[in-house]
């Protein structure tokens, strides 16, 4: 098995616990499948086994799909349909990637909490938008989430700053047949056009209802809003970063978006979080308003190196400033600095 090896060091000289590179945070199983050729043919399940840590992970002969939370129980494939797997999972389904030479394969499908639990490298996706003439040009549109992380019942600073994007995973009609593949620009494109749908509004629509919040609370008032309009060819591709934080490891694309100064006077954000009703006490999910903040670079990371308890930049953002992104960030500031408005 050759070594995986990147400009600085050689991760399978540099493991640790479960053969993640204490350098990198990368994955490095030295995988050995049970599959005799057979399996693809019968439908049976093959296992991949680390001969190093002893990591097993299950997956189809015939399709490559990995079954998460596999108890063994059957060789044999259970009849279920795509849409019924989806709805059995516990929650959202990511693509789990690796680099090789210059690309960036899906190795494997799986649920955000078993990524996050066990480090495994996932794909997702980052949008800077930038305001593109005007009073502040040049300016980033970060997000305060604040208000959001009091109503998921977190703590942290009053002003938290975030950027646009998330989780890249597959849809109900994508869900087979993508292991192996390349991850191209067009996936990451439509990931992205998602996550903006939901995140980045303008408060000139009806569409969404979202929470106001006020000294972190509902307010017990409503803003609507509508998707703020952004076409394919408007997201700029930059280019990959790498990140790895403890139960966060990723590689996250980034695009830019160019935004005129008169629509981003009407730009909102939102997420969404899980409430319950105080007559049934259901859960169900609802939408909040989180407002905007135009802010040089420069002032990102003031405030960041201030180390000021008060204030967050997300990671979302620094990672952006890491040596291992460095040519990435080079190529994303310069695109802000040269674009013009025709």
């Amino acid at each position: 098995m050759s070594k995986q090896q990147n400009k600085t060091h050689i991760c399978e000289e540099n493991l640790g616990a479960h053969c993640r590179c204490t350098v990198c945070g990368n994955f490095c199983h030295d995988y050995h499948s049970n599959d005799d050729g057979t399996f693809a043919a019968s439908g049976k399940v093959a296992t991949d086994r680390c001969a190093r840590c002893g990591y097993e992970e299950h997956y189809y002969a015939d399709s490559g799909k990995v079954i998460e939370n596999y108890r063994g129980r059957s060789y044999e494939r259970e009849p279920e349909s795509v849409h019924s797997s989806r709805q059995a999972t516990q929650g959202e389904l990511l693509y789990m990637v690796k680099k090789s030479d210059e690309e960036y394969i899906i190795t494997g499908i799986t649920e955000r909490s078993v990524a996050e639990k066990m480090g495994l490298r996932h794909l997702t996706v980052i949008v800077v938008p930038f305001v593109t003439d005007g009073a502040d040009k040049g300016c980033w549109i970060v997000h305060n989430r604040h208000d959001k992380q009091v109503a998921k019942g977190k703590t942290g600073a009053p002003l938290s700053l975030n950027l646009f994007g998330g989780h890249c995973g597959p849809s109900d009609n994508d869900i087979s047949g993508v292991i192996g593949q390349t991850v191209g620009i067009e996936r990451l494109r439509k990931n992205a056009l998602r996550e903006l749908s939901e995140e980045l509004l303008c408060k000139n629509g009806m569409e969404k209802q979202l929470e106001l919040w006020r000294d972190s609370m509902f307010a017990g008032e409503f803003l609507y809003a509508s998707p703020y309009e952004v076409y394919p060819e408007s997201l700029i591709p930059i280019g990959f970063t790498e990140y790895a934080a403890k139960d966060n490891v990723e590689y996250s694309y980034i695009f830019a978006l160019p935004v005129p100064g008169d629509q981003a006077e009407q730009i909102i954000a939102a997420d969404n979080y899980e409430k319950r009703s105080q007559t049934d006490g259901i859960a169900y999910e609802t939408d909040i308003a989180l407002p905007v903040v135009f802010m040089a670079e420069s002032e990102l990371k003031r405030l960041w190196e201030s180390r000021d308890p008060q204030v967050e930049v997300c990671d979302a953002i620094t990672r952006l400033w890491e040596e291992q992104n460095r040519v990435v960030h080079q190529r994303l500031i310069e695109y802000i600095g040269a674009h013009e408005v025709f």
